[in-house]
């Protein structure tokens, strides 16, 4: 008898958390990338802008990758790209809060202290006015090294989580759910990516053949009877690869199922 253990087949779910999680990932780096090109001119995020990134994006991305990556590990899964990934996930998200509370304190507190220096200058200067003030413009000196350390600190951890990121979905080569995801999120993947990102990953995942991603697509869109997808989608795995007979085959029993479709709505 064997004694191979064998690898658990992830489940449905954990396929669908998989796609999920990758989604998440892609939007959340696209919106990093527009909060700091909107910056650009003000030369500051704001508060309002880091609040909804961090305890939206962030906080549902973070939230995801600890339901599927920390699920009934293995050892051996405690050192996997899923696992590496998870905590860049998690290290980036709380490096943003540091990031959120520091804007708070800018944002906050500097205009109070602005109205301070003002008052000084006064006819009835407030009592006590040099300490508070030198004290706040200590306190916002301080957020201010912080918030440009902790934010280019947490910007690195964006581009490590990419790069294994990619790792990631290359692992799961087999997640139809994944690969319907990243054929359909092609926009994305070029502004993380890089131009042309879809084809080079599936050429990652399937060996050079990235008519595989797409008939694994088709596959799942036409058990769930999503035939004109499917369709479109095994016609552009015909065109990568026009001789694939799975390709030719899958076709034949989409065009059967969606005519059978369409004759049991008509009668």
């Amino acid at each position: 008898m064997s004694t191979a253990v064998q690898e658990r087949r992830p489940s449905r779910d954990d396929q669908e958390r998989v796609a999920e999680a990758t989604l998440g990932f892609l939007r959340s780096r696209v919106r990093l990338d527009e909060l700091i090109a909107s910056s650009a001119s003000s030369g500051a995020i704001p508060f309002a802008a880091i609040n909804a990134f961090v305890e939206g994006d962030l906080f549902a991305l973070k939230e995801e990758c600890h339901a599927l990556f920390r699920k009934g590990q293995s050892p051996e899964a405690e050192f996997s790209s899923g696992a590496l990934f998870d905590i860049l996930v998690g290290s980036l998200f709380h490096q943003m809060m540091k990031v959120k509370e520091n804007t708070y304190q800018i944002e906050r507190y500097a205009p109070m202290y602005g109205s301070l220096r003002r008052a000084m200058h006064g006819p009835n200067p407030p009592e006590h006015a040099e300490v508070f003030l030198r004290e706040g413009q200590r306190i916002i000196s301080r957020a201010r090294r912080a918030l440009r350390d902790d934010f280019q600190h947490a910007v690195e951890l964006f581009s490590e989580a990419t790069a294994v990121l990619r790792h990631v979905i290359v692992e799961n080569h087999d997640n139809p759910l994944l690969a319907r995801t990243l054929i359909e999120s092609s926009a994305l993947l070029d502004a993380v990516y890089g131009p042309r990102a879809l084809e080079k990953l599936l050429h990652d995942m399937y060996d050079r053949r990235p008519a595989a991603g797409y008939l694994l697509a088709a596959g799942d869109l036409y058990d769930g009877g999503w035939y004109d997808r499917a369709r479109e989608l095994c016609k552009e795995a015909r065109e990568l690869d026009p001789k694939n007979k799975q390709a030719a085959v899958l076709l034949r029993r989409i065009n059967a199922a969606a005519h059978a479709h369409l004759d049991g709505v008509r009668s």
